[in-house]
């Protein structure tokens, strides 16, 4: 089972770069322990409404057994009310979910994973939707209607706004949402933690961890992870564990990376904190220039050094 995990890991459309939105605007108070709530559910002017919530939302797949999704987030900019950051991708969002067969409902999640497998050169996986929806519609939906629990999409090979290929089997699929493990608005009056911080999530056979964004500035990345020694079952993940790194600073040159064992604690939703070992394997994503304000996007821009370093951005032409 370890030796398939380290055979992947080692040790098109309207994109998010137009940043437009029309529509239906949702507020959203979440709370840092409470979950989250909705505060208000009602149609605004679709061209005045701050923030927007109506967008294309691409995300980033993971996992080489299961499928979870990652969405791709920013900050872009604050509304006049300076409560709200105005861009509909103001969330951090991972989804586990399925891939179905849109006219037959037949589960076709084993040609993303066999996929995946074939080509574990290929770090980066993505997904684009089919259609404009709000996130909220997900995680947190009007006192009215049930959440939204599908969404029509495709499937790239790479990264899907720098060139990903399109993978044929998965062209035009229904994107089946099993779970919500974690959800959160950024908002304007959060500070960022000193010590690093990650989301720990995926299945008992395969964990990944996902770093907690919360300001303009951060960076967005994820990682397969062996934390060996303890053993988590299903419902564990469910929570998207916190995990902290402490004496290690919460910049992108801290970040974790592969072949760096780290001490590390678990905060568990009773509150009680668990020392772990952490040992990382090859990282699957990081972005930090479409985190800042103004965002800034790897074609045209140039990508910051940690991103070439990382491996995932073209180098600058001299």
């Amino acid at each position: 089972m370890v030796d398939n995990l380290l055979k992947v890991y080692g040790s098109g459309g309207v994109s998010r770069r137009r940043v437009l939105g029309l529509g239906v605007a949702f507020g959203l108070a979440i709370g840092a322990t409470s979950g989250t709530r909705l505060a208000v559910a009602q149609p605004q002017p679709a061209l005045s409404s701050c923030p927007r919530n109506i967008g294309q939302h691409n995300m980033m797949v993971v996992g080489a057994r299961s499928v979870f999704l990652s969405h791709l987030p920013m900050f872009v900019g604050l509304c006049n009310d300076r409560v709200h950051f105005r861009t509909e991708h103001r969330f951090q969002l991972i989804l586990e979910a399925s891939f179905e067969e849109p006219r037959t409902a037949r589960d076709i999640t084993r040609f993303y994973t066999r996929d995946r497998v074939r080509h574990s050169d290929i770090r980066m996986y993505s997904l684009q939707p089919g259609e404009n929806f709000a996130l909220a519609e997900i995680f947190s939906p009007p006192a009215s209607g049930e959440p939204r629990r599908s969404f029509p999409a495709k499937v790239f090979r790479g990264h899907l706004e720098r060139g990903g290929e399109v993978i044929s089997e998965l062209s035009g699929i229904t994107v089946r949402i099993k779970r919500v493990v974690y959800a959160h608005e950024f908002r304007p009056e959060d500070k960022r933690p000193e010590d690093l911080e990650y989301i720990l999530f995926g299945a008992p056979d395969e964990l990944f961890l996902a770093h907690r964004i919360v300001t303009p500035g951060d960076f967005d990345q994820l990682l397969p992870v062996r934390i060996p020694d303890q053993q988590f079952s299903g419902a564990d993940l469910s929570q998207g564990l916190r995990v902290v790194v402490p004496g290690r600073r919460n910049e992108s040159t801290g970040r974790l990376r592969a072949g760096q064992d780290n001490g590390a604690q678990l905060l568990r939703t009773d509150a009680q904190a668990r020392a772990i070992k952490l040992q990382p394997l090859r990282e699957l994503y990081f972005e930090e220039s479409e985190l800042a304000i103004p965002p800034s996007f790897t074609p045209p821009d140039p990508p910051t050094q940690e991103e070439r370093d990382a491996g995932f951005e073209p180098p600058i032409e001299p």
